[in-house]
């Protein structure tokens, strides 16, 4: 695994809006894929504040999303609805490098639609579109995406796809495990003591499990890393430790 474990989370948001910046001074358009949840919260938060809210040239980023739940744009529990006052609203970005799941719609009808959307605005490159930087988060169960333990096809061919969350049936539209395995970079990013556990299982188990969708699902041929702070790499053995 390539860890990098940062000291504080300020250093984490750092390298990351960092990233975005480089990213976006770069002659072509890049595609990033990003997900719900508490890190990407912060991630938002920091991106929108000066100097990069200004500095990082937002014409040059489309953005894409990992998930979502089949929820209005307006609810609580939306990952685009999350983003958007955090992020979109601060920053000065065309509206048609936003590339929302719209939640609101018939998940099935979604999920190709979305598909169909990919494929007009993203290269092929080993046949299916690939993303620049897909940004991942963990669920305590090991799910990324809506790719949960024990529901996900690791071979489907599909792009997307319609998932189940296993404890309260909801219903969630997601990339597959394909697709993201083709992006050129893919980054977990992970918080808190609370991930701990996770990461250390996730860590510990054999190559090539399937275990877990958030240790099996790498870049086929780019690059797989992992942010971590201290509190949820703390149980990882001082061997894995790429501290930042």
């Amino acid at each position: 695994m390539n860890y990098k474990i940062f000291a504080a989370t300020q250093l984490l948001l750092e390298k990351l809006a960092q990233d975005f910046l480089l990213l976006s001074q770069q002659e072509k358009v890049s595609h990033l894929s990003l997900s719900g949840g508490s890190t990407p919260i912060l991630l938002f938060k920091y991106l929108a504040k000066s100097p990069y809210a200004q500095s990082i040239n937002w014409q040059k980023l489309h953005f894409w999303w990992g998930d979502e739940r089949c929820v209005a744009p307006s609810d609580p529990e939306s990952n685009f609805g999350q983003c958007k006052p955090l992020l979109f609203d601060n920053i000065i970005i065309p509206a048609e490098n936003i590339h929302r799941i719209r939640g609101e719609n018939s998940p099935q009808q979604e999920a190709v639609r979305y598909a169909q959307e990919i494929i007009n605005h993203i290269d092929n490159v080993n046949g299916i579109p690939q993303f620049d930087w897909i940004l991942l988060g963990v669920g305590g169960d090991g799910h990324t995406a809506s790719l949960f333990p024990g529901q996900t096809n690791y071979q489907d061919p599909h792009l997307t796809l319609v998932a189940t969350q296993p404890q309260s049936g909801q219903l969630r539209v997601s990339k597959t495990a394909g697709l993201i395995e083709n992006s050129q970079r893919i980054t977990y990013l992970v918080l808190g003591e609370g991930k701990a556990d996770i990461i250390h299982e996730i860590n510990i188990e054999p190559a090539g499990s399937e275990r877990y969708p958030a240790g099996k699902i790498k870049a086929t041929a780019g690059l797989t890393e992992w942010y971590l702070d201290s509190g949820s790499a703390k149980l990882l053995t001082e061997g894995h430790n790429d501290e930042c």
